[in-house]
């Protein structure tokens, strides 16, 4: 047994210089992984739930302002929902040209960037081992690494969030960094409203922090504890100034100049749309939370590990050091943050990424055991009153492999993964009592914690092998095909027509059911073209263009072209013509 005091980890990367290599060696790799084979499409055989078509979309004011001079041509503009990707966007157009490689750099390189931040992160709160070990499984975890590669919110928003927590974790040691996590942390919900979550929880922490520094001091006599929570108060205090800097300058500079334009998009069309509405649907949805996508089964690994490490740190949470605390309610609250709002689209889960990573990272090479010394001897009241939440660890956990033989059916998943849970949940408080617990508490060696992780990577390294050997240009080509087909400038309705606008110079017009360009009747009636699928079928992408075509009886393909979304890839886009009849004048 190590001595807890001398953590055993420590006997590796000794060296200041073998840890900087293998933390630049994986930033090297997070770089390559992400910027080789562009402007390749993303994954449609064991898709990850990159929607490629809406890279358009979330590009379109920039490239508006840098092709035609204004943010604003039409009713769709979505720089109101993400300010700050709008504004990467725009700055990338502008020194490099509008296209799909210019649109993907932002994306490229916050991802690369995060694993350094990560890495940085970790090193505060644990050690060099734990954090070589972040930096390479967010590197190369194949999901991570696909939305790293395409122009989506996805990429940009976690990038700032890892970046943000990483300042807080060291703001420990330099409470000035603190100012930094909070203007990092606004600026993530300002390119995503998602990271709501991750606002949440470093102000819940922040009053930690301030509420256990005035406890101490009220305890008194000054000693150790009072100097370590004076420290944490002290990043606190500048932690939320930075929020409340970047906070105020966003409403002053954004919200209020903008209010009706930012409440319809962020409250109106995504907020009270996919909101939870009754408890039948929280219960759905956390139901559905590790079954539904092969999210959590593609890194199994750093899934149940992670979920080990949030269970067991629920008993000490309050003893962690602040960016350890924070690392908790990062998975806490953002799970909470899926269950309410949605869990359908894959895509929304990828914020979990780094946190999992890092957790998993602490516990394989820092702690180099499951429970800390001590834990396997806590009384069955106190495991008891956890039940719940141990519970439905255990159904994540088990849920990432009960999917399997039910792949894509999701009750039979649910049910055997709620056995399992149910069992486990058994077995553990059973044996409990016969020295379950401490037998958790037996440490293994860093160097089966390195032979983990190399499994972990290498087996994203295979799934990223299979994309390259499968990978297909469809899409970039289709764009291109359009530019040859249409004229500089030509008006085209659908979201199709943004998701084929960064390659040519068109003037999409996106069509959502009931927002976007549907309300101008007479703009739907007398542009002549749309974009569109015909296949897997007519309108795929949604009613809306399927109304557009219903109103325009006798319209034509003039090109149809292979485009790559749907699982297999094999789809078709069509360039549609409407009849002269059909375009009433305004």
């Amino acid at each position: 047994m190590h001595d807890a005091a001398h953590p055993p980890s420590r006997a590796m990367l000794r060296s200041t210089r073998t840890f900087v290599a293998a933390i630049v060696l994986a930033f090297a790799v997070a770089l390559s992984l992400r910027a080789a084979f562009q402007p390749a499409d993303p994954p449609t055989h064991a898709t990850v739930g990159i929607t490629w078509h809406d890279e358009g979309v979330w590009a379109h004011n920039a490239r508006n302002k840098v092709l035609f001079g204004d943010w604003r041509l039409d009713g769709w503009n979505p720089m109101y929902v993400s300010p700050i990707f709008t504004g990467m966007e725009w700055a990338a157009f502008e020194t490099l040209g509008v296209g799909l490689h210019q649109a993907r750099l932002p994306s490229i390189f916050l991802s690369a960037l995060s694993v350094l931040a990560l890495a940085w992160g970790v090193r505060a709160i644990g050690s060099r081992l734990s954090a070589a070990l972040a930096a390479w499984f967010a590197a190369t975890n194949y999901v991570y690494v696909m939305y790293g590669r395409v122009a989506l919110l996805e990429a940009a928003m976690v990038s700032l969030v890892v970046a943000s927590w990483a300042c807080y974790a060291a703001a420990r040691r330099r409470p000035a960094l603190g100012a930094a996590a909070g203007i990092l942390a606004m600026a993530a919900f300002f390119t995503k409203a998602s990271a709501a979550f991750f606002l949440a929880g470093i102000g819940i922490d922040c009053c930690w922090s301030l509420a256990r520094w005035v406890a101490a001091r009220r305890r008194g006599p000054k000693g150790a504890a009072e100097a370590d929570a004076g420290r944490e108060a002290a990043a606190a205090l500048s932690t939320l100034a930075g929020l409340a800097a970047a906070g105020l300058a966003a409403l002053v500079l954004f919200v209020v100049p903008n209010l009706d334009e930012y409440l319809f998009y962020n409250v109106r069309l995504y907020g009270e749309r996919r909101s939870a509405s009754g408890i039948g649907v929280i219960v759905d949805r956390a139901s559905w939370l590790p079954i539904i996508h092969d999210f959590f089964t593609r890194m199994l690994v750093l899934t149940w590990v992670s979920v080990a490490g949030f269970v067991v740190a629920m008993f000490s949470w309050h003893r962690k050091p602040m960016g350890e605390r924070l690392l908790w309610l990062w998975l806490a609250l953002g799970a909470a943050e899926l269950i309410l709002h949605d869990t359908g689209n894959e895509r929304r889960f990828v914020f979990l990424i780094p946190a999992m990573a890092g957790l998993t990272a602490l516990v394989l090479a820092r702690d180099c055991r499951l429970l800390p010394e001590g834990a396997g001897r806590l009384s069955l009241r106190r495991v008891w009153w956890a039940a719940p939440v141990v519970a439905y660890g255990f159904y994540v956990a088990w849920g990432a492999v009960a999917r399997l033989p039910f792949l894509y059916q999701v009750r039979p998943g649910v049910r055997l993964a709620a056995v399992l849970a149910v069992l486990s949940l058994v077995g553990l408080i059973a044996g409990w009592r016969r020295g379950l617990g401490r037998a958790l508490e037996r440490t293994w060696t860093p160097a089966a914690a390195v032979a983990l992780a190399l499994v972990v990577v290498g087996a994203d390294l295979v799934q990223y092998g299979q994309w390259c050997r499968q990978r297909t240009y469809a899409n970039v080509e289709a764009s291109r095909l359009v530019g040859r087909l249409l004229p500089w400038g030509t008006q085209v309705l659908g979201k199709l027509a943004n998701g084929l606008a960064l390659e040519n110079g068109i003037r999409p017009l996106y069509i959502g059911q009931g927002f976007g360009n549907y309300a101008d009747a007479g703009l739907r009636e007398t542009v002549p073209y749309v974009l569109t699928y015909t296949s897997p079928r007519i309108g795929y992408e949604g009613a809306a263009i399927r109304s557009v075509l219903d109103q325009a009886p006798g319209w034509r393909i003039l090109a149809s072209f292979p485009v790559s979304e749907t699982p297999g890839g094999h789809d078709t886009a069509a360039l549609i013509e409407k009849p002269r009849s059909a375009r009433v004048q305004r």
